[in-house]
């Protein structure tokens, strides 16, 4: 008789943010195998480095393949080869970059995924577009032309094709996220743009969509959603001709029950089009004054920044175990009904070198260097629905000496703050006051 293998996990995830699932996991006996990139942001080069350090929470990591995304036959590989040594039961994608591969994966190994069409149309913002249709604003695929004088005469004559309406949105294709999204507000101005990208690079070009934005996840299980949960979003769109996230609010304050119905029946049908059948789908929407519900992009994988930290808060239960229990194929459920209201709040900065963040009145917060210390973003802790307002934490994710740039993209944040309020609190008034209590300082950088 053979030894039994160990049973284990595929983790696929940025090491900053695989704290919650990691404990979880060990705390199921589960051996962790995490794939994680190579190299990245400040949080991402901090983890590698820490990576086997005793006492830290890597050191619960059975094995860690670090790989780029692209390398899926390499990725595909190394998965045989623990599948081979470790009775492997379950697969997750917290990480964008990894959705095919985590796709590629957990189809060989015979376990639940999102399935083909899901995992492949969510990672292709022009597939979504003509899938997804129904739900969608009006989109052109544009490809940049060359460099110089004819170059520019092609962009201005691709700008003159755009069918409208302006203000327009530009989205690069080949970028993550909101990276590289910007808004121009007539042919001209969309001609320059065009002009100014990279020569042979793929643009969708599509109708600005003014509203309110929400975050809207679906946790689904053999093809049937769970629970749909909602959270209001806020970018720097209004003072900006960018799309920067620094304001996540769960749940949201600003919706009414028949708007929420609208959003959430848009958002099943988008899932049901998809044929969406094991996971985390991560959508945003916006709905606009004459209650048109537009789908803005979605992904086969839970939300960034703080927003499972804000259900865990909101709900008083964490979701990663749900999300682990629906890879295991096992039965799953998640409350719908929010307790407090927490809200995430990332703070504006001057550019410049950071030198320190500091807070005053908040109660015993201190600002946590994550980027110098742990290179990892740890678990909070929920309180009672009728405590008062609570202050969680302050993480600053990059270090001292860091040259911050300005908020045109979500790289460039620094600075975050994790708050609640029982659920008929004003979140607004604190925010106000968390707000007064941080201040981020920089200074020019020399020469």
């Amino acid at each position: 008789m053979g030894a039994v293998a160990q049973p284990a996990f595929i983790i696929f995830s940025d090491l900053s943010k695989i704290g919650p699932s990691l404990i979880e996991l060990r705390r199921r006996g589960l051996a962790v195998l995490a794939v994680s990139q190579k190299q990245g942001s400040v949080m991402v080069q901090k983890g590698i480095e820490l990576l086997g350090t005793p006492g830290h929470p890597f050191a619960d990591l059975a094995e860690v393949s670090l790989r780029d995304a692209t390398d899926i036959s390499g990725i595909a590989d190394q998965a045989s080869r623990w599948a081979q040594q470790y009775d492997v039961q379950g697969v997750l994608v917290n990480a964008e970059v990894y959705v095919d591969a985590g796709q590629v994966v957990a189809d060989m190994l015979g376990l639940p995924n999102p399935g083909w069409r899901a995992s492949t149309v969510c990672r292709n913002k022009l597939l979504q577009r003509r899938y997804l249709r129904r739900w969608s604003p009006v989109s052109v695929l544009v490809t940049v032309p060359a460099d110089g004088v004819e170059g520019r005469s092609q962009a201005e004559k691709l700008a003159a094709e755009y069918p409208g309406p302006f203000p327009a949105a530009i989205k690069p294709l080949d970028r993550e996220s909101s990276i590289g999204v910007r808004v121009v507000e007539d042919a001209p101005a969309l001609a320059d743009a065009v002009a100014g990208q990279q020569p042979g690079s793929r643009l969708l070009v599509e109708e600005r969509v003014q509203g309110r934005e929400f975050n809207v996840d679906t946790l689904v299980g053999d093809g049937k959603p769970i629970v749909t949960l909602l959270t209001q979003k806020g970018t720097n769109e209004d003072s900006t001709e960018f799309f920067v996230e620094l304001v996540h609010t769960t749940p949201p304050a600003n919706l009414d029950e028949h708007e929420t119905a609208l959003i959430t029946a848009a958002q099943l049908g988008v899932v049901e089009r998809l044929g969406f059948e094991n996971g985390y789908a991560h959508a945003e929407y916006r709905i606009t004054d004459d209650g048109r519900v537009v789908l803005m992009e979605i992904a086969a994988r839970a939300p960034g920044d703080g927003c499972l930290h804000l259900y865990h808060l909101s709900t008083g239960r964490p979701i990663e175990p749900v999300l682990i229990d629906i890879a295991l194929g096992r039965p799953a459920e998640y409350p719908a009904v929010f307790r407090r209201r927490g809200r995430q709040v990332y703070f504006e900065h001057t550019p410049g070198v950071l030198r320190d963040v500091r807070a005053e009145g908040l109660d015993g917060i201190t600002p946590r260097w994550l980027a110098d210390t742990t290179g990892i973003w740890p678990e909070l802790a929920a309180v009672d629905a009728d405590a008062p307002a609570t202050v969680h934490e302050l993480f600053v994710i990059k270090p001292r000496g860091f040259v911050l740039e300005r908020l045109t993209e979500s790289s460039n944040r620094a600075v975050t703050a994790i708050f609640d309020v029982p659920i008929d609190g004003d979140i607004d008034a604190e925010e106000a006051r968390v707000r007064r209590a941080v201040t981020v300082e920089s200074e020019p950088v020399d020469g």
